[in-house]
């Protein structure tokens, strides 16, 4: 299966090349760039939808919730329209969710609170990492009819599951296996070590395709982490052999054997990950993609024919979404009338998807193909819920079906009318900041597409109290429920409605809403910001969004309790305690302690000012590290606050922090 990640990334440094690289090359046109701006939708179809142009006809999207909240995991889309992904809980840990075409099932987990669905094949299988009762992560394989299977027995140490091919063999990293932490999983023959690129050195699978090349990272014994290729005939073969490539992290394979991916030379930006995108044939070796002038890219999703998506990073820290194929230059797709884009994933026709700024500075959902150019999803939904929108679009298949995140949660959006899929909600409308004691008014608004009708609504509001019954009203094809309530304490809290059409199926969203002290004395807000590529240790490629919630009191005896929740896909933090420890004009320093991802020990830094989403006050700036338990060094977890000036990097997206 393709790997779906984000890059902004660096550099054009020479790789040793073999001889046989010259055909490559000329076919990729390097050095080459056509700007690609897409026009702006001017068509209309019926119900006032503006229609993407393909083959003569106009597409819009049928919107389908598939769950609240914020994404914790990849999203993958499958050729059958199914979906699996993990989404944040409200309290800390990941729930896994598979979508059969039909209906959202929460798909369990093998004992704890983490499981992150990491990819999904044409066969409905899903393979991920779940915790057990003790908090140890283990690899496991799911279906629907048989549930979740554990990689490894019960006793065993760590195990993460990253990929699935259509034959169901998975792979991934395991702690424990001798040589080297990269597996082969198959039902047939179990767990299989795959070795290392050096004695003694770590390793781990990140990608596969269905003739059972298997790809993915290695230390090489010169304190260097390459890519490989394995096969059964061959073993595992180093695809980045150059001493001057310093990491290389390999993100999708083709049918035919070709991985895509991005590598970082040697001696790189010092405060920016310096990654180049690449491609690998057995043919010609390791290649770098041109960067069209940029001084960065990388390399998100590629189709059979080698039509290859990413991501490109400009001297100004700028992105850009950019389109590589054979016999033409990088193609740069421009934004939506902002400074940034993201290419995320395309199918075999050649549309691709992602997101991008418009002229306002919000991230939007979009898709592109060379006869439209890149055109807002926002302007293509048939029935669109109230207030909804679409701000990224991270899987696309072959039938056009598209998954976007929303102020909502996660959506489906079908290319097609005739198929039911239930009241299509939009976000939870109530005031993200309030004060205890004072009434909170919400309301959310729905449309019913396949007029059945609407059985009820009901409401929680995350502090204990009993589910409410809401106010319904609907007229024709759409309606609202509303509902209030009053918080009695300070807190982090999640609002959530469910509307249930009169076929019984229900549908969900939520949203947070913090409250603080009736005396005040706090800086206090919730939303999104900016996160930059490089900003996470662990996924240094992956840029994007990231959500927080804050309560810091800025006094002392206020009432109002201290925390941060900060999440991304990849990192899930929530503070154990957080105190002011400066403040320099109207910025505001804090520092603590919290868990990631469930585990103590590690230590934060906060500087952050009051301001509205888009404003000129409205950074954010986090570094969070732990202390290494060998080395006692410290390592940083994660840092937005190194990205270049005017960048955008912490940028609030969504939301606001005010003083209380």
């Amino acid at each position: 299966m393709q790997r779906v990640q984000t890059i902004g990334m660096s550099s054009s440094s020479t790789i040793q090349r073999l001889p046989r690289l010259l055909g490559l090359l000329a076919a990729f046109a390097a050095g080459g760039m056509a700007l690609a701006q897409g026009p702006q939708p001017g068509a209309t179809v019926q119900g006032g939808a503006q229609g993407n142009h393909q083959g003569g006809a106009f597409t819009t999207y049928r919107v389908i919730n598939l769950a609240p909240g914020l994404t914790a995991s990849p999203i993958k889309l499958n050729a059958r329209g199914q979906v699996s992904f993990s989404m944040q809980a409200p309290n800390g840990g990941a729930i896994g969710y598979f979508f059969n075409g039909r209906s959202t099932q929460d798909i369990a987990s093998l004992g704890g609170n983490y499981t992150l669905a990491n990819d999904l094949n044409n066969l409905g299988q899903i393979v991920g990492t779940s915790d057990l009762a003790r908090g140890v992560p283990h690899a496991f394989v799911w279906s629907a009819e048989s549930g979740m299977r554990d990689l490894r027995s019960a006793n065993t140490g760590n195990a993460y599951g990253f990929a699935i091919n259509n034959r169901g063999v998975a792979t991934g990293f395991v702690f424990g296996v001798s040589g080297g932490g990269a597996f082969r999983w198959s039902a047939a023959s179990g767990l299989e070590d795959l070795g290392a690129l050096a004695a003694g050195a770590g390793s781990g699978g990140s990608e596969l395709n269905d003739a059972g090349l298997i790809t993915g990272t290695s230390g090489n014994g010169a304190n260097q982490r390459h890519a490989f290729a394995w096969t059964r005939s061959g073993g595992m073969v180093d695809i980045s052999p150059s001493a001057g490539i310093q990491d290389a992290l390999p993100v999708a394979v083709a049918p035919q054997g070709e991985v895509g991916g991005a590598y970082l030379p040697a001696f790189g930006y010092p405060n920016y990950p310096n990654y180049q995108p690449f491609l690998w044939s057995r043919t010609a070796g390791l290649i770098s993609l041109p960067t069209a002038g940029a001084i960065a890219g990388g390399v998100s999703a590629m189709t059979a024919d080698l039509r290859i998506v990413g991501t490109l990073t400009r001297a100004d820290d700028t992105q850009r979404a950019v389109f590589w194929r054979r016999g033409a230059p990088a193609r740069v797709l421009g934004t939506l009338g902002g400074r940034f884009s993201r290419g995320i994933d395309i199918n075999s026709k050649g549309q691709i998807v992602g997101d991008a700024d418009n002229k306002a500075g919000n991230r939007r959902a979009y898709v592109w193909t060379a006869q439209t150019g890149m055109l807002d999803l926002n302007n293509y939904l048939r029935h669109k819920p109230p207030g909804l929108v679409l701000t990224g679009a991270y899987a696309i298949n072959d039938s056009g079906a598209i998954v976007a995140t929303t102020n909502a949660g996660l959506v489906l959006l079908r290319p097609d009318g005739g198929q039911h899929g239930g009241h299509a909600l939009g976000p939870v409308m109530a005031p993200s900041l309030v004060k205890a004691g004072v009434q909170v008014d919400a309301s959310v608004g729905f449309v019913d597409e396949d007029a059945v009708g609407t059985r009820s609504a009901s409401w929680s509001w995350g502090d204990g109290s009993a589910t409410q019954a809401g106010k319904l009203s609907e007229t024709g094809a759409s309606g609202s429920s509303s509902a209030s309530h009053s918080y009695a304490a300070p807190g982090i809290y999640q609002v959530q409605a469910t509307v249930v059409d009169r076929n019984g199926r229900a549908t969900t969203v939520s949203r947070q809403v913090v409250v603080t002290a009736a005396a005040g004395g706090a800086l206090a807000g919730t939303g999104e910001l900016l996160s930059p590529a490089g900003a996470l240790r662990k996924e240094p490629l992956q840029g994007g969004t990231a959500s927080f919630s804050l309560i810091a009191p800025t006094a002392a005896s206020t009432g109002s309790p201290a925390r941060l929740h900060f999440s991304l896909p990849g990192l899930d933090f929530h503070s154990q305690d957080l105190r002011l420890v400066g403040r320099q004009g109207a910025q505001y320093v804090f520092e603590g302690s919290g868990k990631a991802g469930g585990a103590d020990g590690y230590r934060f830094r906060l500087a952050t000012v009051a301001g509205a989403a888009g404003g000129e006050g409205s950074g954010f700036g986090l570094k969070i590290w732990h202390t290494d338990a060998v080395s006692k060094a410290q390592v940083v977890d994660y840092d937005n606050t190194r990205a270049l000036s005017g960048s955008g990097a912490g940028r609030l997206t969504e939301g606001h922090i005010a003083l209380e």
